[in-house]
């Protein structure tokens, strides 16, 4: 149950050390994000690198067969060989690419309940301070009734004593 507001303390919020361990949770949460992040896109910008080379590659294929009978096709069959590696390497790193990228899914998910629950008990502390400004909001009308009730009091009988 919420403590009851005092005339002239000022709000005070039970639950802020919970508050600084999710901000502080959610901050790691976010260290973590931009790692994995980081080393998606690494594994992301190896695979372009490698499909770039396999293109360059088959486009040197392309221009050694284009004249005409090929002189050396040891040369050719090293080359077509070299493209069969370089198919192996790009599969390899696009499975690498697919697990960085379920890392960084699970990674946002877990960003995103961090988030969440921090964002929880901001709502739970402006709910208590809206709470804390209504119950002074009344302490003040009912102060400020009770200074009126008297005043009229202290005029009524000051009516009656100069009668």
């Amino acid at each position: 149950m919420a403590r009851e507001a005092k005339p002239g303390k000022k709000f005070k919020y039970g639950l802020e050390t919970v508050l600084k361990v999710r901000g502080i949770k959610e901050k790691k949460e976010q260290e973590k994000f931009a790692v994995k992040k980081r080393e998606y896109l690494t594994e992301k910008e190896k695979e372009d690198q490698l499909k770039t080379k396999k293109k360059t590659e088959e486009a040197e294929i392309r221009q050694v067969l284009k004249p005409g009978p090929v002189s050396d096709f040891e040369k050719v069959m090293r080359r077509h060989a070299h493209l069969g590696v370089l198919k192996g390497e790009i599969e390899k790193q696009m499975e690498k690419v697919i697990e960085a990228s379920q890392k960084l899914e699970d990674q946002r998910s877990k960003l995103v309940s961090a988030m969440k629950d921090k964002k929880i008990i901001e709502k739970d502390k402006e709910h208590k301070f809206d709470d804390y400004t209504k119950v002074m909001q009344d302490l003040e009308i009912k102060f400020l009734d009770e200074i009126a009730t008297q005043r009229f009091m202290h005029e009524k009988l000051e009516k009656e004593k100069e009668d």
